[in-house]
This record gives structure tokens, C-alpha cells and sequence, in this order.
């Protein structure tokens, strides 16, 4: 498991994708990211023993914050959205579809990437 430093302009370049966006994670974003995890894995939204892995963080507007992007995982995305709302206050998490245009200005359509990995922040694991 590794989680990448990204910037604001390479979540503008992921029009293609869709992730959960959660904002002001302080401390270790490893053990967030294991958290969410396990929360995720026992309201029964994570499925088939899969588990978010290639997550990303950035900063903006002084917050760290995460992207848990879908690609890979086998989310129930009707019981994530009802999760979402639920624990907004404590987590801020927001789609990445929504969070892009409404806090980055939009996506930029002349250049759809993949996040460039800039820096390991996670376990130690090698990054692929």
C-alpha cells in the first residue's frame, strides 16, 4: 500500500476517473487511510475483501487531503453515497467529480492523465 503526493493540477487532469475526496486529514494519512479501510470493510461498502490501496494526497487551501480513487475496488457506491452524507461533517468527503469543479475551477480537458506519483508517503513499500 503506498499513498502519492500529488498537486491540485493533476486531480484537474483526471476527468476520466472518480474517487471519495476526504479533507483535513491531519497526522499519520497511513492510518487514515487504514481507517477508512476497516469503516469502509465493516459497513459492508467495500466488497470482496477489497480494500483502497493506491490512494493519493494533496494539499489545498492549508488542508491535507486524501483521494481514494474507485479503479480496483469493488465498492457498493449506493451505501458509500449514503456513508458520504452521514459522515460529511466529520470527514468533509466529497466525490472527486464534485470536488474538482466546484474547489479547482474544473477539469482540464487538454490534458487527461493518471496522478504523477511525486513522493511515497505511506508505508515504505516500494511505489509501482
Amino acid at each position: 500500500m503506498s499513498i502519492k503526493n500529488i498537486t491540485t493540477d493533476n486531480l484537474r487532469r483526471m476527468g476520466n476517473s472518480e474517487g471519495l475526496a476526504i479533507q483535513d486529514c491531519g497526522g499519520d494519512l497511513q492510518e487514515w487511510v487504514d481507517g477508512i479501510n476497516e469503516m469502509l470493510t465493516k459497513e459492508d461498502i467495500l466488497q470482496n475483501g477489497s480494500k483502497f490501496t493506491d490512494c493519493s494526497s494533496f494539499e489545498h487551501d492549508g488542508l491535507t487531503c486524501l483521494l481514494f480513487p474507485f479503479e480496483g475496488v469493488t465498492v457498493d457506491t449506493g451505501r458509500l453515497a449514503i456513508w458520504r452524507l452521514k459522515t460529511h461533517d466529520a470527514f468533509g468527503g466529497t466525490w472527486l467529480s464534485d470536488y474538482v469543479p466546484n474547489r479547482l475551477g474544473g477539469f482540464d480537458s487538454s490534458q487527461i492523465e493518471e496522478p504523477a506519483e511525486t513522493e511515497d508517503m505511506g508505508s515504505g513499500m516500494s511505489m509501482k
